[in-house]
């Protein structure tokens, strides 16, 4: 079943094109990787999807329905949920009430301002639930502004979780960590979308091939390739795109 369709979708900056006329269609469970050398459009492809940008042209179609040019919080409340290059968290505020936060729409309480927070306990036992899926029960208390950068990474995987997004985005999940916390969040990404679909895009030729199911290369606003990884891997297409960017016999 297809879930996320994008068909012709363009992106212009007044005369600059920047995505010019993606097709892709996301399977529901499909662990899907997007990658591309530096400038070909990713992050701003995610931000059409996520409703940061309008699109110029095309359609975007989350479970059939239009979501192009949609505010982000709709289509957030329909069950997509991102991560950003730059990590995105209430910094001021404890781990906890970071997670809690999130919870609040797909639990129902919508714009209930009677509601006590620290006394409804199904939905704080909730959020412990979901500070023990990512390894931060012990920090709960914690600003989140002061969590080690992997840290804060999780918390921000934490909070798409706790919003019950079918879909979930991830804008270079590793990016300036070190190996083993790379390795440490992939084993966390695995884990916690887990039975949900997942879109990625990175850098690190490693992680993609270790976790995608199928891979997208998109160069220069277009994609020239969307197979499986072993097929990726050996298309001279892509390999000449990536000529001098990065390796993808690594």
């Amino acid at each position: 079943m297809t879930v996320l369709s994008l068909k012709a979708v363009r992106k212009n900056f007044g005369e600059t094109k920047i995505v010019r006329g993606v097709n892709l269609d996301i399977e529901q469970g499909e662990r899907h990787a997007i990658i591309g050398p530096n400038g070909a459009g990713k992050s701003t492809l995610f931000h059409l999807i996520s409703g940061l940008y309008n699109v110029t042209a095309g359609t975007i179609e989350f479970k059939g329905q239009e979501i192009q040019n949609k505010p982000p919080f709709e289509i957030s409340r329909l069950g997509l949920a991102r991560s950003f290059q730059v990590t995105n968290i209430f910094a001021r505020m404890n781990v906890f009430e970071n997670i809690r936060c999130a919870l609040l729409w797909p639990n129902g309480y919508n714009y209930s301002f009677w509601h006590l927070m620290g006394k409804q306990s199904e939905l704080n036992e909730k959020a412990i639930q979901v500070l023990e899926q990512i390894g931060l029960e012990d920090k709960m208390h914690y600003p989140a502004g002061e969590l080690a950068y992997a840290q804060q990474r999780a918390l921000e995987l934490g909070i798409a979780i706790a919003s019950n997004a079918e879909i979930i985005m991830l804008d270079e999940p590793v990016a300036g960590m070190s190996r083993s916390e790379a390795q440490n969040t992939v084993e966390l990404i695995r884990r916690v979308t887990a039975g949900k679909t997942l879109i990625m895009v990175e850098h690190d030729m490693n992680i993609v091939f270790d976790v995608a199911d199928k891979i997208s290369v998109l160069v220069y606003g277009e994609i020239i390739a969307s197979d499986m990884p072993e097929n990726i891997r050996a298309d001279s297409k892509v390999q000449e795109a990536y000529l001098g960017e990065v390796t993808i016999n690594a």
